[in-house]
């Protein structure tokens, strides 16, 4: 199919996509002059291959069957993926999936897992991201929030863990400071009590 027959197909959808012209004999030679195609020729290959009064196989028409039988291609139009057909309507999600499971694993597309579940997933491959914009902006503020929540957490606990360090150290140190003072104070009363005792002892 060359580039004069999409140009055709938009001509005649352009000018001839109504219920009064979609059959007029004019409107279809009009749109193959603005598509530049040559109606003559047209004539001739459908003339050649049967015509379409006379009751008789059209040749065109049996070529393009058999064609069709030898490729399995059971639709028309027809899609490939891998040399594979694809089975059922060829609507978008399903050559989608279909050009996404083609992959090898391993090297598999990132918009493959992005846009697999997304209900639209058109608009998934175009914007790079499966929702609006505004989902997406309120997702991304979503995540902030609960970074910074986490982080605060975090540093609570941190915090907490090294005042009660702190407390347990300078508890020690205090209990440390007292067992060391302890002994001198029982030195300094016994020291006081033979001095005592001494004195006594000289004025019996």
């Amino acid at each position: 199919v060359g580039e004069q027959w999409w140009d055709y197909v938009n001509e005649f959808l352009f000018r001839c996509n109504t219920e009064e012209y979609f059959s007029s004999k004019q409107c279809v030679k009009d749109a193959m002059k603005h598509s530049g195609v040559n109606p003559k020729l047209i004539d001739q290959c459908m003339e050649g291959a049967g015509g379409l009064e006379a009751d008789v196989v059209n040749t065109s028409l049996e070529k393009q069957l058999e064609s069709k039988d030898k490729s399995g291609v059971v639709i028309l139009p027809a899609m490939y993926v891998n040399r594979v057909s694809i089975r059922g309507s060829l609507e978008f999600p399903v050559v989608f999936k279909a050009i996404c499971s083609g992959y090898a694993s391993g090297t598999i597309p990132s918009v493959c897992a992005t846009c697999s579940g997304c209900s639209d997933q058109k608009a998934c491959i175009s914007n790079g991201y499966c929702g609006s914009k505004k989902a997406e902006e309120s997702v991304s503020k979503m995540n902030m929030v609960y970074a910074m929540a986490g982080m605060i957490l975090v540093f609570i606990i941190v915090s907490i863990i090294q005042h009660r360090r702190y407390q347990s150290q300078m508890q020690a140190q205090v209990k440390g400071i007292i067992a060391e003072y302890m002994p001198l104070e029982s030195d300094q009363n016994q020291n006081q009590e033979t001095a005592v005792s001494e004195e006594d002892g000289q004025f019996t």
